[in-house]
């Protein structure tokens, strides 16, 4: 049995998803989570946290408002040596064998000052460790996004990189691995339905729902909580049976382009339209979602008024596309990571 200290980077969904499939899958050894944000859900369910402060993005109106992320970040940054100490004597008293942080900023700080073996487990290093496409014209915030991730979350010595797109790696501390889903989620019965489900967490895209809605079909709305709904528009509050029901028999997904829904949608073979990313990793995500045939991005048609009824055109040729795509890679995560955990 391996003592892990797990580090997670709380403000979304997707890292905890991934920290609850490997805490199932990893029930033989003994795991410290890491983290700030909703990490503390992880407590509620019986496991071991430690909550240290979290360098967070904000967002409005579907835009990252710099000002306050890099105010934000920079506290964190500046308390960095109270907060690494803080979790050197939670490591020793754990008796920690290895680290692995899921984008989080102080786990593997505090893993290098004691000679811990550390690993990075996700997605955003496929655009500092992968070869990868940038979109059009969005060569100054690949840019900026790349420093960020190079300069802040770039600590560990070997980086295991999820993505359902492939991605060669630039060097051999790098491997690449498929998504891993969780398991409400592989087990999905998926069935062709009418519904376009919509996922936004932030500001939704100026006359979205009205396209859509003008398509003739219903629009199930999720993460804006639940209010009033507008003609064939209905909001839901947060529900995860809800909203994997929704998931499994809608016709196609319309959301930012995040990591962790787009690999759902491709496991149930529901096409993504992500119109509108709001910041350069799910611009990525969404401009390879649109060179895989899977789905379609807003990087050459913005006007969602085209946009819209040119997806719903192609929803056959996507269908096609997306029968030959496997994303559920959680044999082969694990088994890699036994390996690590291993020594190998």
């Amino acid at each position: 049995m391996a003592r892990i200290a797990w580090g997670i980077m709380g403000d979304s969904r997707g890292h905890l998803t991934r920290a609850l499939v490997m805490a199932e899958a990893l029930k033989g050894h003994e795991l410290l989570f890491v983290g700030g944000g909703c990490v503390e859900e992880l407590a509620a369910l019986g496991h071991r946290v430690l909550q240290v402060p979290m360098l967070t993005t904000y967002i409005r109106n579907g835009r990252v408002r710099l000002a306050a992320t890099a105010s934000q970040c920079l506290g964190g940054i500046l308390g960095e040596k109270f907060v690494r100490g803080r979790i050197i004597r939670e490591l020793e008293a754990f008796g920690a064998d290895c680290a692995v942080s899921d984008y989080e900023y102080f786990l593997p700080r505090a893993a290098r000052a004691m000679g811990l073996p550390c690993v990075s487990f996700d997605h955003q290093h496929v655009l500092t460790k992968c070869r990868v496409e940038n979109p059009p014209g969005l060569a100054l915030p690949g840019f900026t996004m790349r420093s960020v991730v190079s300069g802040l979350f770039s600590v560990p010595e070997r980086y295991f990189v999820l993505s359902f797109f492939k991605a060669p790696p630039k060097s051999a501390d790098t491997t690449i691995l498929p998504p891993i889903l969780r398991p409400d989620v592989a087990s999905l019965s998926p069935h062709a339905g009418e519904k376009v489900l919509a996922y936004f967490r932030a500001g939704i895209p100026a006359g979205l729902l009205e396209a859509l809605w003008k398509t003739g079909r219903e629009v199930t709305v999720f993460g804006q909580g639940a209010k009033p709904g507008q003609g064939g528009v209905r909001f839901y509050a947060t529900d995860r049976t809800a909203f994997l029901e929704e998931l499994a028999g809608c016709a196609y997904v319309v959301s930012t382009g995040g990591h962790n829904l787009i690999c759902e949608a491709m496991h149930l073979k529901k096409p993504v339209l992500a119109p509108a990313p709001m910041f350069f990793e799910q611009d990525v995500n969404a401009w390879n979602l649109r060179l895989m045939g899977c789905g379609e991005s807003g990087h050459v048609e913005r006007s969602v008024d085209k946009l819209v009824p040119e997806f719903e055109a192609r929803l056959d040729e996507f269908a096609a596309n997306l029968a030959g795509v496997d994303v559920y890679g959680n044999a082969e995560v694990l088994a890699t990571f036994q390996s690590f955990i291993a020594g190998g």
